[in-house]
């Protein structure tokens, strides 16, 4: 397994929770990571 690959994971997991899930991983990663959050236009 890539460090994408786990990354892929751990997302889909999220997305399959819901709605508002995904919305804390994605605050979460805006404030731990603000670069990967604009390469990811998360933000």
């Amino acid at each position: 397994d890539t460090r994408a690959d786990r990354a892929r994971a751990v997302i889909d997991m999220v997305r399959r929770k819901g709605t508002e899930a995904s919305s804390v991983l994605i605050d979460g990663l805006c404030q731990l990571d603000p670069h990967l959050s604009r390469t990811l236009n998360l933000m």
